[in-house]
């Protein structure tokens, strides 16, 4: 039996994701940029991994991230998408260590992207849905092994 973590978010910070994500959507291709530029600095080998061109997986990325703040207030219904995603991951050759990176590079870009507003208390929030998140999909690969 899986363990059913989903981010313990207050209303609060579940509208700060939401906000801060909708101010950085009309410089979606710079946060990206920014991401994959960060995530390969810190972790060069995964550079490997993506065997898409840059803008595809960018648009993929950002399209996973918005779905993911939608469903901020039913993340049950998304666990199912989350694991899949997981295990398809686990083909490309991910492997657990990396969620951190992942976690961190977009911390990053998005500190960077937001500056001013992305304050403490919005990091915060960002970090423990991205913790669930990579909880969620973890349990996917486990399934799957």
């Amino acid at each position: 039996m899986t363990r059913q973590v989903g981010p313990k978010l207050t209303a609060r910070q579940k509208r700060l994701i939401k906000e801060s994500l909708e101010s950085v959507q009309e410089y979606s291709t710079a946060l990206t940029k920014l991401f994959y530029g960060r995530l390969f600095e810190l972790k060069p080998e995964v550079r490997s991994l993506f065997k898409t061109n840059i803008e595809d997986q960018s648009r993929k990325l950002l399209d996973m991230i918005v779905i993911i703040v939608e469903a901020l207030d039913d993340f049950d219904a998304l666990r199912p998408r989350l694991a899949e995603l997981g295990r398809k991951h686990v083909t490309y050759g991910a492997l657990p260590e990396h969620y951190e990176f992942i976690k961190k590079s977009l911390l990053w870009a998005l500190g960077r992207a937001l500056e001013m507003d992305f304050d403490a208390e919005t990091k915060a929030a960002w970090n423990e849905m991205l913790d669930a998140v990579a909880i969620t999909m973890l349990e996917g690969t486990r399934e799957a092994g």
